[in-house]
Formats: C-alpha cells, sequence, structure tokens
C-alpha cells in the first residue's frame, strides 16, 4: 500500500511537491465527500498541537474528547513537521463517499499485519518516525485505537461538518462548472492558498522555504485526479499520489469572505472566486496593481495575494516599470474569460 503525506507544519520550513500530470484541462477529476479525511487532519492538529487554521477551541475540544483508549493512535500524530501517515489510517480509498462509521469498522476488521508491513522498509527495517514505532510493534491494538480515536474525533466534528453542507453543495457545483466550461485548470490553481496547478503539473511552495522540494509526485498519466473538500482549517492538507488507479488531493473547503464584493454569480466568479474573477475582467487593458486593486475595490497586498495565483496559473503577466508593477492578461486569461463570461 502507498502513503498518505499530510501537512503538519506550519512554524519551520515546509516542502513543496510537484505530481505531474498531462495536458491543462486533460485531466479526468471527480469530487469526493469523505468526512473522514477532515477527522484525519483534526486529529493530527489536535495532538500535535499544530494548527493549520483550525480553532483552538475545536483542537482544544477534539483533544478532550479522545477517550483513553484513543490516545493510544494519537500518540502517532504528535510531529510537528510535514509527515507521512500510512493507509490503513483511511482504508476506504477517496474513490466513492463513505462515511467516518465505516471507516472504523474498517480499521477494526483490519489484519495487523497489513499496518505492519506499512510501517517496516522494504529491507525489514523501521523506516518511520519515532511517534509510529508503538503501531508498528502493537498494530492490533493502534487500529482498534485509531477507530476510537476517529469515532470521538467525529463526535466534535460531526456538527460542523453538516452545517458545511452547503458549502460541500456549492463546491461539487463547482468543480462540474470547471469541467464542463473549460476552466480546470482555473480550480485546481484555487484549492489551496499555496498550491499551484500550471502546465499539467502541481507545485506546494510554503512561505518559509520555497526552495525545500520533495517530488516530483507523478506522472498522473491516466489515473483519475479526486477533489477532497475538508474541514479542517485553511491550510489543511492531505494528498496521495501512489495508487496506480487514482491520485487525491485533500484541500480546504473555501469559505465565503466576508467584505468580498461578490457580483454576479457567473461561471468564471463559480471557479476563480469573485476577485479573482473581477481582476481578469477588468485586465480588458494593461493596468497597475494599484489601479487594479483600486478597480476591483480590495487593498493592494489583497491584489498581489491573488495575482500571485493568476500568474501561477498562467493567466497573467506581471512588469516592473519604474516604480509600478503592470499587469496584463495572458493569452490563456483571455481565452478563459471568453470561454467563461456569460
Amino acid at each position: 500500500m502507498g502513503e498518505t503525506e499530510m501537512l503538519a507544519e506550519t512554524l519551520g520550513p515546509s516542502p513543496s511537491f510537484e505530481p505531474r500530470a498531462g495536458a491543462p484541462d486533460a485531466v479526468a477529476v471527480s469530487v469526493v465527500l469523505a468526512p473522514h479525511m477532515s477527522v484525519v487532519s483534526l486529529l493530527n492538529q489536535a495532538a500535535s498541537r499544530q494548527s493549520f487554521g483550525a480553532p483552538t477551541a475545536l483542537l482544544g475540544a477534539v483533544r478532550d474528547g479522545l477517550r483513553p483508549q484513543a490516545r493510544f493512535a494519537a500518540a502517532s500524530f504528535t510531529a510537528r513537521r510535514w509527515t507521512s501517515i500510512p493507509d490503513s489510517c483511511t482504508p476506504i480509498s477517496p474513490v466513492v463517499d463513505g462515511s467516518v462509521r465505516d471507516q472504523a469498522a474498517r480499521m477494526r476488521d483490519m489484519p495487523g499485519d497489513v499496518l505492519a508491513g506499512e510501517l517496516h522498509a522494504a529491507d525489514g527495517g523501521f523506516h518511520w518516525p519515532q511517534q509510529w514505532r508503538a503501531a508498528a510493534e502493537q498494530p492490533r491494538r493502534w487500529l482498534n485505537s485509531m477507530a476510537d480515536a476517529s469515532l470521538d474525533t467525529w463526535a466534535v466534528a460531526e456538527p460542523l461538518w453538516r452545517a458545511a453542507g452547503p458549502l460541500l453543495d456549492r463546491e461539487i457545483r463547482r468543480v462540474g462548472t470547471a469541467a464542463v466550461r473549460g476552466g480546470m485548470t482555473a480550480l485546481l490553481n484555487s484549492l489551496h492558498p499555496d498550491l499551484s496547478y500550471r502546465d499539467g503539473a502541481f507545485a506546494y511552495a510554503s512561505p518559509c522555504d520555497p526552495s525545500w522540494t520533495i517530488g516530483p509526485f507523478g506522472p498522473i498519466g491516466a489515473r483519475r485526479l479526486v477533489l477532497v473538500p475538508i474541514i479542517a482549517g485553511r491550510n489543511s492538507m492531505l494528498f496521495n499520489f501512489e495508487r496506480p488507479d487514482v491520485c487525491w488531493i485533500g484541500y480546504p473547503l473555501a469559505q465565503p469572505r466576508l467584505g468580498t464584493q461578490t457580483g454576479p454569480d457567473g461561471a468564471l466568479a463559480t471557479i476563480l472566486g469573485p476577485v479573482r474573477a473581477s481582476m481578469l475582467q477588468a485586465l480588458r487593458q494593461t493596468l497597475t496593481v494599484s489601479d487594479l486593486a483600486a478597480a476591483v475595490r480590495c487593498a493592494p497586498t489583497t491584489a498581489t495575494y491573488h495575482l500571485h495565483h493568476l500568474t501561477a496559473a498562467g493567466m497573467i503577466t506581471r512588469e516592473k516599470s519604474g516604480s509600478s508593477v503592470r499587469v496584463s492578461r495572458t493569452a490563456r486569461g483571455d481565452e478563459l474569460v471568453d470561454l467563461l463570461s456569460d
């Protein structure tokens, strides 16, 4: 079985990865509702005391809600850095919708030697961090404990998941719109604040240290890319590109931004978000960053943040001109506006 990579650090340097795909918009993409991915991310943040945007009170409630028998498995998630987790943590692959209770039942039924095999290197030597040694030594106990930890975390997170129902429905519509309207490249650039997709390749670049690289991962080839929205904080993310049939990314479910100018609910805004859609539409001619920010009614620092992602997506170019930066749409940006403007 493969391994799942999980973002588990914000204070130190973070790696980058580049899972490669085929031609832009040619990748087969699905969106799946798999709440156990949110559970795993929340459990990791609670156990490591390293938040990726999840509220402190929520993580405290997760920690307080763990029964004694659940704490054995939770101890494996205490690393405050990027980490890998065995596929045994999520035995139901996120290809179809699945429940946390089904996940827990699958872990209780799983033979212990499956987990033990994942936690040992090919030559039989232990190669995982110290936090996972107990799981390798007592795999049957660990699987039962992880089932308990998943259910305990879900008891805290389930009301939030149910409340997010309208946002999850909107995300399904957003992915569907991108798939049928030729906006998949733009959508893939909106999944995570530090995740970019350009010319068939993903790249994660942390502001802490973008030069630290793990990968490349892929190529995706003929495999399906599954998108799994999670409710575990704006910077949380999980991914797996090792399976032969499917690649998947767990990414933060987008929340409505307070005070943004939403504008019409057109296809371009649905895929890019209202601010980036407004920027592309405003760039009928070259503008400075300050003029563009004024045109879309946002602060220059906010404009710079969104322009970074539009640049990574190949939608715009930026050129220094004296004390100003001038922004222009690329041919790809022109095509997207022409295609998706209602």
